[in-house]
């Protein structure tokens, strides 16, 4: 509790969840186990059993009251269309935007539909012995979104102090550590229901299993019901989530040796999940590469072309849509302007640490401070404050991801004679960070605020239009107020959920459990690492 600004400590216990966005899939056919691909280089549709870059789709919103999207070949760019005749093919993306209908699809309960052909699904017919994909009224032969992406987070046994881990080889283990091995993929099947996937971060082929003798693994790939889970939240209980099997209703469990499946639930099969960024981040100026740090020897805040503890921030959710920067260098101070507009730092949370966030048509947002409307800005030189609203006073916020390495990738550094030691960097993972906190008013962020791409900073830090990006959403413009959490999917939008499920809430009990009175809450609509404010 924080008595001078009257916070409700619960507030702060919200968590900004890192999201993976656009959210990509697969366009599986499951009747035969196909996947709709694409050829690069001149565009063509065709049936494939790979699970490759030429299967992989991204779906991007155009317009959130009719569920209008673009499904966006992920290494091509080209969009998904339908020609008058219903034929698949592909078209160069103009601007990210279409002149016409035959590249706007819907997506309800992850079935493809054409909204040029009367809301038709996307399907296939057999031509020769062969498939060929194409709009048809046929219920049978029709893709389904199989996503790949979702919400990244930990998974921690309270009662042992320890992660869930999946080691450089893919084995399942627990661990000690906040590393990427530990990082997890939660996503949404998309179908309706309440099952989702867990996936490894670091092995994105690898997926959670168990079978019917309790045997808990990892499996390549594996879509079948041994992979489906549902996370609900025991009611009385607040150490944790339960993560149950889908198929045999069991769940999962560390007994302190090794992963179990039990039919009760016990502190043994309680789970802390968390945002896997640990609502770390850099700020960074959008015409400059700069980041905002803090020197706590000599006490001071400056601006700095480096990546590093001193430059990395936490930010919290302060009510009101408002939010703080904790500095994540020993001690800990707060990001302070006073009155004057001179930056400083200060153990005390006060008015004078509360930042209001606002959507900047520069492609990020300005950070602006609440009690003196005092801007934060960089000049190339150094950090400054300023009552302009310009390129200058525009930021991106980057979510600070835990290093990983793969199996494959240590295997390449190896040949090319890099040491494990030094692959403590950020690998070139497409990761996002979003920031939705409660409260934001109409003037708050709205969709097309930034944060930078993870192949920027991996790159070593320009600020390129293009890349992976994700964005603040205003949820006081989204008529959700102070009890809501939402998300924008889309070109430069975020998903607040996993999968492809829009968040709309992070409190609060989904009407589908209200009316089930079941004896546990189960989240639809919201973040995972917010499990504490399910009811």
């Amino acid at each position: 509790l924080i008595p001078k600004i009257g916070v409700n400590m619960l507030l702060r216990e919200i968590q900004f969840p890192c999201v993976e966005n656009p959210p990509s899939c697969f366009l599986t056919f499951s009747d035969v186990w196909t996947h709709l691909s694409c050829n690069p280089s001149d565009g063509s549709t065709f049936m494939s059993k790979n699970r490759l870059g030429w299967e992989k789709w991204e779906i991007i919103v155009q317009d959130h009251n009719t569920g209008h999207s673009l499904i966006k070949h992920k290494a091509s760019s080209r969009l998904l269309s339908a020609d008058s005749d219903g034929n698949i093919y592909t078209q160069e993306a103009k601007d990210g935007t279409v002149a016409d209908s035959s590249a706007l699809w819907i997506i309800q309960e992850n079935i493809v539909r054409s909204v040029a052909h009367s809301n038709l699904n996307l399907g296939a017919i057999n031509t020769r012995g062969d498939l060929t994909p194409k709009v048809s009224p046929d219920n049978k032969n029709h893709a389904i979104v199989e996503y790949i992406t979702g919400e990244l987070c930990f998974f921690s046994s309270p009662d042992h102090d320890r992660r869930m881990s999946c080691g450089p080889m893919g084995k399942m283990s627990m661990s000690p550590n906040w590393k990427g091995w530990e990082v997890f993929r939660i996503i949404d099947v998309g179908d309706g229901s309440r099952h989702v996937r867990i996936t490894s971060w670091t092995h994105d082929t690898k997926v959670l299993c168990h079978a019917d003798q309790g045997r808990v693994f990892t499996s390549n790939n594996e879509f079948g019901m041994q992979s489906k889970w549902v996370i609900e939240r025991p009611y009385g209980d607040s150490k944790g989530v339960a993560v149950k099997s889908a198929h045999f209703g069991s769940y999962l469990s560390y007994n302190g040796e090794s992963f179990v499946m039990e039919d009760s639930i016990d502190k043994c099969s309680l789970w802390d999940i968390s945002s896997a960024h640990q609502q770390k981040y850099y700020l960074s100026s959008v015409c400059h590469d700069k980041r905002i740090g803090y020197d706590n020897s000599k006490d001071n805040i400056y601006c700095s072309g480096k990546r590093n503890e001193w430059e990395a921030w936490q930010i919290n959710s302060e009510g009101d849509g408002l939010v703080s920067f904790k500095s994540c260098v020993a001690g800990g101070k707060y990001l302070i302007c006073t009155n004057g507009g001179k930056l400083k730092a200060s153990h005390e949370l006060n008015r004078e640490a509360l930042w209001q966030l606002e959507y900047s048509p520069n492609g990020g947002i300005f950070i602006i401070s609440r009690n003196h409307d005092w801007h934060l800005s960089c000049n190339g030189q150094g950090l400054e404050t300023s009552l302009n609203k310009g390129i200058g006073q525009t930021w991106i916020l980057e979510p600070i991801m835990p290093s990983t390495i793969s199996k494959d990738q240590k295997s390449m550094y190896k040949k090319i004679g890099i040491a494990t030691v030094a692959l403590s960097v950020a690998m070139p993972y497409a990761i996002m960070g979003i920031i939705s906190s409660m409260g934001f008013t109409a003037g708050g962020i709205s969709a097309g605020a930034g944060m930078m791409s993870a192949e920027a900073i991996a790159s070593g830090g320009g600020v390129a239009a293009g890349g992976t990006v994700a964005v603040l959403q205003s949820i006081g413009a989204s008529g959700l107020g102070a009890a809501g959490f939402a998300g924008a999917m889309g070109a430069g939008g975020v998903i607040g959920a996993s999968g492809g499920r829009l968040a709309t809430a992070v409190m609060g009990k989904s009407e589908e459990q209200k009316n089930e009175g079941t004896s546990s809450s189960s989240n639809t609509n919201m973040a995972y690492c917010n499990w504490r404010h399910w009811e």
